[in-house]
């Protein structure tokens, strides 16, 4: 197999598609575009190939086999529709879209056409997740579990990220892995979503040339199948220089689970090290479990996509768990503007 890969957006996430494709056996990066001529010329020119300002002249003037979309989450639908309608494979940074109109118009271009939608959680490939999944599916704390993610950060340099016409802001963009993270844990889905939030980075320097603030802080709670339950903590509107902090926490009858790490206590809930633990604590008293290094790059998604193209395995990284991602997204940005009231999806 050889695949010709063509990749939208040569920022951070770009350039770490481009790298994930670049190594992958089979396939042959053919071609990037960004609006920044500079940027997009830079990148081409490290990996030989050819730049593009406009996704659309990319499209027409290459033959593709494979599209990353690795731009912010306002111009997903319109290039993931058009990839597939050339007969292209898809590969879209996560959230997957704007509105869930939106997702399951890509998701309707991807059948009509016979190509694959895959959407980039990558973070349940982290080894520490699949480590959690793997002891919650043995029984070691029992059942319902209730989940806690907290994730505090500086206000983000990435400012699409805080633009409601952008990436819809952080909640917008970053709950998704959280949501999708919980899904795959417990392999149950969302019930009532209630959350409250706000924008605590509107006065932040950093964000001066930001005027459509997205809600970047919120408490949610999500109510799931078979008693389990969700609970996220987020702050992504802290001031410019804040060291973070996140933590992971997962309880059920018989005891509970959580990440540490001694060497990274200002990890984020998505970056690899190499000395992150996880800790299980039940009547037995405590276990400590290292876990290998991982790697929060697109390298899993990129890889998953491979085998669905050639051997027709079923995508991990599919976009059905992206719209179930996206619309617990919108149920809690639905229900921070009703004023905390639970929103069923």
């Amino acid at each position: 197999m050889s695949l010709r890969i063509g990749i939208v957006g040569c920022g951070d996430m770009g350039r770490k598609h481009a790298a994930a494709w670049a190594q992958a056996p089979g396939a042959c990066l053919a071609a990037l575009c960004d609006q920044d001529a500079q940027r997009a010329q830079d990148l081409a020119r490290f990996y030989g190939t050819d730049a593009y300002l406009d996704w659309r002249d990319m499209l027409a003037q290459e033959t593709l086999d494979v599209v990353s979309i690795c731009v912010p989450c306002s111009h997903h639908h319109d290039i993931a529709v058009a990839a597939a309608e050339r007969g292209c494979h898809v590969l879209c940074e996560k959230p997957m879209a704007m509105s869930l109109t939106q997702a399951d118009a890509m998701i309707g271009a991807a059948e009509a056409n016979q190509v694959q939608l895959a959407i980039c959680h990558q973070y349940r490939s982290l080894p520490h997740y699949r480590a959690i999944k793997d002891l919650v599916a043995s029984g070691r704390i029992g059942a319902p579990l209730y989940i806690r993610f907290m994730e505090a950060r500086e206000v983000r340099p990435k400012l699409e990220m805080h633009r409601l016409s952008g990436n819809g802001g952080p909640v917008h963009d970053m709950c998704g892995h959280l949501f999708d993270l919980a899904r795959f844990i417990t392999g149950a889905e969302f019930g009532t979503i209630s959350a409250q939030g706000a924008v605590f980075g509107r006065d932040k320097k950093r964000l001066q040339a930001v005027q459509d603030f997205g809600v970047d802080t919120a408490e949610i709670l999500a109510r799931m199948q078979h008693g389990h339950c969700l609970s996220i903590g987020l702050n992504w509107g802290l001031p410019e220089g804040f060291p973070g902090y996140s933590s992971a926490v997962i309880h059920g009858p018989q005891g509970l689970i959580y990440a540490i790490d001694s060497q990274e206590p200002d990890r984020f809930l998505g970056d690899p090290s190499p000395t992150l633990e996880i800790v299980v604590k039940d009547a037995k008293g405590r276990q400590h479990i290292p876990c290998p290094t991982g790697d929060n790059s697109p390298e899993a998604c990129v890889l998953d996509l491979m085998r669905a193209i050639e051997h027709g395995h079923p995508l991990e990284f599919s976009a059905a768990n992206g719209r179930a991602a996206l619309a617990a997204i919108l149920a809690s940005l639905d229900a921070i503007h009703a004023n905390g009231q639970g929103t069923d999806l």
